[in-house]
């Protein structure tokens, strides 16, 4: 049976295409290894679930609109950070003072970093357009409810077709003793000069997973974001 959802995005692409108005698509893979490196389970969908806080991103880069709302919500302009604090300023959305490719800044972090980059968690709530933190997030380490964050890999581009890919990879390294369950995964931004000099870690997504991820003890798992635009012709 075909998935009109599918078919939906596809001919959302082929407008977009059409009428020269860009849409971005992002789809999120996970795959989980166990000890011997064997895949076990694998786990794909749609990424959809961009934040008010990407909204105003993409909004303030494309109309040159500085982010100077002190109150976060709809018909302001402001961002807030993964503590649930608002943060705006007379500059525009979201900067980085160095490469967004580092593991300084951007969606790249390094080993045992669990502040940004790619962050999972166990939380089950379905995703929100207001949703600025993981529900549960499972954090650094090797005790109960922890996972071991891996350095992000390297950006892979490729355009083909008409279409920038950025794949966004990174891995996590399961030594607790015990089973990890993944029900939501997110992408936060760390933004070294956000508005008046604030550092900002922000979530501009939130995928709650449509099965759970399970991560055996000495397993690891692979999370991957292809984020994709498709141009003109």
């Amino acid at each position: 049976m075909p998935d009109i959802k599918e078919q939906r995005y596809k001919r959302l692409r082929k407008l977009g295409k059409e009428l020269r108005i860009p849409i971005p698509e992002a789809f999120l893979t996970l795959e989980v290894f166990d000890k011997d490196g064997r895949l076990i389970q694998r786990h794909r969908q749609r990424s959809h679930s961009w934040t008010r806080n990407a909204y105003n991103a993409l909004f303030s880069n494309l109309a040159s609109a500085n982010l100077d709302d002190s109150t976060f919500g709809a018909g302001y302009l402001s961002g807030k950070d993964t503590g649930g604090v608002v943060v705006y300023g007379v500059r525009g959305a979201y900067i980085a003072s160095i490469t967004y490719e580092s593991t300084l800044a951007g969606f790249r972090a390094a080993a045992a970093e669990d502040e940004w980059g790619i962050l999972v968690g166990s939380g089950e709530n379905a995703e929100s357009f207001e949703d600025y933190v993981l529900q549960t997030q499972i954090t650094e380490g090797t005790g109960a409810g922890e996972i071991n964050y891996a350095t992000s890999e390297a950006v892979d581009k490729s355009y083909a077709d008409t279409t920038w890919t950025h794949a966004l990879v990174r891995y996590f390294n399961n030594n607790t003793g015990a089973n990890r369950l993944i029900n939501e995964v997110a992408l936060v931004g760390s933004y070294s000069r956000f508005g008046g000099g604030i550092d900002a870690k922000i979530l501009l997504s939130r995928d709650k997973l449509a099965s759970t991820v399970t991560v055996p003890d000495t397993g690891q798992l692979k999370v991957t974001y292809n984020i994709e635009l498709t141009y003109p012709s």
